[in-house]
């Protein structure tokens, strides 16, 4: 039987009540994609439904109905049967990042028996993955990357075998990743479509030094020698070249220790300013660059 003609008899039984139905749709699947004679169809449809009745639209189930809930999947039902422990056994194999928007397609061929693409989301974020197919029989899950599984769709409606899978990141949860795990129903070789959509209830915002930046945003590094930017994912990246110092051409910062007594050296930085620490030393430091005069004699007791 063709892997269309499957599908077709899988979708026409979800939708009728009668196997007959899915019957029908079954031949008229097997005259366009064999070019069998309407007559012979008809003979062919007599047959099954004589025999077979409406044991055809269980059997249509095939390989995967020991894998889910019979029946139509509601776009966030967790009724497919995989297990955790089924996923760790047999990892998906990694195909790289997706990004939201970001539409990739993939050939699936078993094994490995899942696939899977990643990308990161945080609390509050309303994911959507869309698997479709125009040969296979699309069978999706949300995980997170230890492959714990969050949500999972076999079929979006009952008129197709496409999967979308729909997730909400509890809200006040980090920037983590997660993984859109895949496969075909039957286990059948299949060219996959994977879309991604991650919706932010909040903007993306960096901190840094008690600061909140928007992405695309740069700001001075601690040592007021590098530069940071604001990531779109809401991390802080910074350049790392090396930085040279001058104490008495630097106002802004009182010095309380050497390098060779940073360790050591303990002192308190009042609340306009901040920590520091560079080659030259360490110490208190105005953010806005303020001068920090008249300069005061550092009084550091040596800690315990």
């Amino acid at each position: 039987m063709s892997l269309r003609a499957l599908r077709a008899l899988r979708i026409a039984c979800r939708t009728s009540s009668g196997a007959r139905a899915g019957v029908n749709s079954l031949s008229s699947a097997l005259a366009s994609s064999r070019g069998v004679a309407l007559a012979h169809v008809i003979t062919f449809v007599s047959t099954v439904v004589g025999s077979v009745g409406s044991q055809g639209c269980a059997a249509s189930e095939g390989a995967g109905a020991t894998e889910e809930t019979s029946g139509v999947q509601t776009p966030n039902d967790r009724g497919t049967g995989t297990s955790v422990s089924e996923l760790r056994l047999a990892p998906p194999f990694y195909l790289g990042p997706i990004a939201s928007g970001e539409t990739k397609t993939r050939a699936y061929r078993n094994p490995p028996r899942f696939q899977a693409y990643g990308f990161l989301a945080k609390g509050g974020d309303e994911v959507t993955a869309d698997v479709t197919s125009i040969n296979g029989d699309a069978i999706a899950w949300i995980t997170t990357a230890g492959n714990d599984i969050l949500a999972t769709n076999d079929d979006s409606s009952s008129g197709t075998t496409d999967a979308k899978v729909v997730y909400k990141v509890p809200s006040g949860s980090p920037l983590s990743p997660f993984r859109i795990v895949f496969r075909d129903y039957q286990l059948l070789e299949a060219t996959f479509t994977v879309t991604l959509s991650v919706k932010s209830s909040a903007p993306i915002t960096c901190s840094y030094n008690g600061a909140t930046y928007r992405p695309g945003d740069t700001f001075r590094a601690n040592d007021d020698c590098n530069t940071c930017g604001c990531m779109a994912t809401g991390a802080v990246v910074c350049t790392t070249r090396v930085c040279a110092c001058d104490p008495e051409a630097e106002p802004w910062r009182i010095y309380y220790g050497t390098p060779e007594t940073c360790e050591t050296v303990r002192y308190t930085c009042t609340p306009d300013t901040r920590s520091f620490q560079n080659a030259c030393g360490c110490g208190c430091e105005s953010p806005s660059h303020t001068p920090l005069r008249p300069r005061r004699a550092a009084q550091p007791s040596p800690k315990p």
